[in-house]
């Protein structure tokens, strides 16, 4: 920028050469005590121009001056510009910053979440079968008691059906017994009788019976021993009402029994099946929130990485931003040094002449 300046200043001077006068020949020896560099060179060329055309040495003194305050100026704003832009870059960096320890914080808290879940799945699936087989062994109690239950009434239908055939049987024997002892009966109608109560009896229960057993006897004895027999059968009978009672209200007590056991089996079975349903439930939510989670984690890793390089590279764009400031800064420095010194020779000069003009017109007069 300061060359361009130079070459378009020496542009403008635009005059002839002449021979110096010998303040400009004293004022371009101080110039030569100048470091040689291109800058330095190039302001003794232009004035040594200025110089060498006489009536030009103000223009020359104005020129630097506005050359001076333009490098002070291009190095204010640039001043400017660097600061804002840095806190363009630390804002940016502190935000990438920010950012990246979240995502970090978001890794470390999802990889946590996710050993959680697995527990937790595992926890919850071991309930879920603990909880199967109790329903599985629910079921099979209860088809055992179903199955015991039916063989239970199978036997008590049995069991009634065979007490009541006893019962009439006997309610027939002692009716007939009773009239084979009466006293009105004769001996010949007495033994047909006992003899067709032995045959019944004889058919309706075998001939090992005790009751057709019993009754056989009937026919060998004498009246009083028959009636003692008649008492028996109907002890018999009797026994045999109330165990058939005892049989009937054992079979209702049982019945009760079974419905309550099937009621307290159904809300048993409700309730485990509610709560494995809600177990299920849970294992659902549990794994797909494991899914989500896992893949919130594979998204993190693809981010984490992005992140650090775009943070590197922001950091590195800072420091070649302002490793450039400094080169310009440390140029523009040493520009302004160099045109400093420039225009102190110069007025320098300039106050030197005209205190001598003023000196000779005093003296001239």
């Amino acid at each position: 920028m300061s060359i361009i300046r130079f070459n378009l200043l020496i542009m403008t001077i635009g005059v002839c050469l002449s021979a110096m006068t010998p303040q400009a020949s004293l004022l371009m020896k101080s110039f030569h005590q100048f470091g040689q560099s291109p800058y330095s060179d190039q302001l003794k060329e232009l004035v040594q121009i200025k110089l060498e055309t006489g009536a030009q040495v103000d223009e020359v003194l104005k020129l630097i001056k506005e050359l001076l305050d333009s490098l002070k100026q291009d190095q204010v704003d640039d001043d400017v510009e660097h600061s804002r832009q840095m806190a363009v870059f630390d804002q940016n960096i502190s935000e990438l910053e920010d950012d990246l320890s979240k995502l970090n914080t978001d890794l470390a808290n999802a990889n946590v979440l996710i050993q959680t879940l697995a527990e937790q799945l595992i926890i919850l699936r071991e309930t879920i079968i603990t909880y199967e087989k109790q329903l599985s062994i629910l079921n099979e109690q209860e088809q055992f008691i179903r199955n015991a239950r039916a063989a239970d009434i199978k036997a008590y239908n049995r069991r009634v059906e065979s007490a009541n055939k006893v019962i009439n049987a006997l309610n027939l024997i002692i009716e007939k017994l009773s009239k084979a002892v009466d006293e009105q009966t004769t001996n010949e109608n007495r033994q047909a009788i006992l003899a067709q109560i032995h045959s019944e009896c004889h058919e309706q229960f075998g001939p090992n019976h005790p009751i057709t057993i019993l009754i056989k006897l009937t026919t060998r004895f004498d009246v009083p021993t028959v009636q003692r027999i008649l008492e028996k059968l109907v002890q018999i009978r009797d026994a045999a009402t109330k165990s058939l009672n005892e049989d009937i209200a054992a079979e209702e007590v049982a019945s009760t029994n079974f419905d309550n056991s099937m009621t307290e089996i159904e809300t048993l079975r409700k309730r485990l099946s509610t709560d494995l349903e809600n177990l299920n439930q849970q294992f659902n939510d549990k794994l797909n929130q494991q899914k989500i989670v896992l893949a919130q984690k594979e998204q993190l890793l693809i981010d984490i990485p992005i992140t650090e390089e775009l943070l590197q590279l922001t950091k590195e764009q800072q420091e070649q931003y302002h490793q450039a400031y400094i080169s310009r800064q440390t140029q523009r420095l040493s520009e302004i040094e160099v045109v400093q010194k420039a225009y102190n020779l110069v007025f320098d000069h300039v106050d030197s002449v005209k205190k001598s003009e003023d000196l000779t017109a005093k003296l001239n007069s």
